[in-house]
């Protein structure tokens, strides 16, 4: 009798432990194969190609078939806009059939793709200009932007600090810019996820900061710039302080490249050294970014029943709305062949 009734508690404590998890995995099933489902065309060499053979912005419009973007306007610049609608309802989707555990990342990651349009306004206040009309991604967001669009420019410090921002008008461009980076990637890595999903989330965030490191490090060294440790994001995955301090002793682009050895960014920048040395340190952040793509679809593998699949399904949807937008730019100014230092395809 006794032992029946240790094997029936020991029994409940289990199920107690393990139950949630499986309640909590399929929650993911249905947003996970959802994500899965839906094409990401728009990062692919061939379908680039495509669009940027259309003859105008109005070919363009009708060579995009997609459920997720349906291009409007009549200049690229409507059209981008059109672009950052569509990739508003893109990611509130993922939120909306997501389970509620995760979904304050999704705000994080609407919250971060607000920061290029708040860089591109703390940049119009302090040059005294009138702040662009833009479409913002978060409610966080657009209510951070109303603030800026009202303030005077020595009211825009304040406004910032009160956000969480540790920013000086006396700071350089790129500083401030780096700033609002490490804090929306910050909001990302403290987003409460369930256990199951933390590692992801980490990892990610980690990745993101790596790439932005990188990138600064290397167009700095590009062009000789000084100082370039203090535009630097603590947090990084692969690329530890110690080894960021031996990096930053190096001038040459080329032997930075080679001290990375042993890392995931190695590979994909050794591939672009022949174009760095033909067009300039873009090349180099096409292929971070390039790397960027794929380390989000390890991440989906490796989390496939969490948040994974939901990683890589925002990741692709931002770099295809990133090639759209330079696309149905570089159609206007018809510079198409420039265009495809700018497109990231896999």
């Amino acid at each position: 009798m006794w032992i029946e009734i240790i094997i029936a508690v020991i029994g409940i404590s289990v199920a107690a432990k393990i139950l949630p998890s499986f309640v909590l995995m399929s929650r993911f099933a249905y947003p996970n194969a959802k994500f899965s489902a839906i094409s990401n065309a728009y990062i692919k060499e061939k379908e680039v190609a495509r669009l940027l053979d259309s003859k105008n912005l109005e070919d363009l419009k009708n060579n995009v078939v997609s459920r997720d973007f349906v291009l409007e306007g009549n200049s690229a610049e409507e059209i981008q806009k059109s672009i950052d609608r569509a990739m508003v309802k893109i990611i509130r989707m993922a939120k909306d059939d997501s389970p509620p555990a995760v979904r304050d990342f999704y705000d994080a990651y609407l919250q971060r793709m607000d920061g290029e349009n708040i860089k591109k306004a703390i940049r119009e206040v302090m040059e005294g200009k009138e702040v662009g009309e833009y479409v913002m991604f978060s409610e966080e967001g657009n209510n951070l932007m109303e603030k800026i669009k009202r303030a005077e420019r020595e009211e825009l410090e304040e406004i910032l600090r009160k956000e969480g921002f540790n920013i000086s008008l006396d700071m350089s461009q790129e500083s401030i810019e780096r700033e609002i980076d490490r804090v929306m990637i910050l909001r990302m890595a403290e987003a409460k996820m369930p256990k199951s999903c933390v590692k992801a989330r980490d990892k990610f965030a980690g990745i993101m900061v790596d790439v932005i490191n990188l990138k600064t490090l290397l167009r700095g060294k590009h062009y000789g710039k000084k100082e370039i440790e203090k535009n630097l994001i603590e947090g990084g995955w692969e690329i530890s302080e110690w080894k960021m301090k031996e990096l930053l002793k190096i001038d040459s682009v080329a032997e930075i490249i080679s001290m990375l050895e042993g890392t995931s960014y190695m590979p994909y920048l050794r591939q672009a050294i022949t174009d760095y040395e033909k067009k300039g340190v873009m090349a180099l952040e096409n292929a971070l970014d390039k790397y960027m793509i794929k380390a989000a679809g390890e991440i989906s593998n490796e989390c496939p029943m969490g948040i994974g699949p939901g990683i890589r399904f925002m990741v692709e949807k931002e770099y295809e709305a990133r090639n759209l937008k330079a696309i149905a730019k570089a159609i206007e100014a018809d510079m198409r062949e420039e265009a495809w230092d700018v497109v990231v395809v896999v």
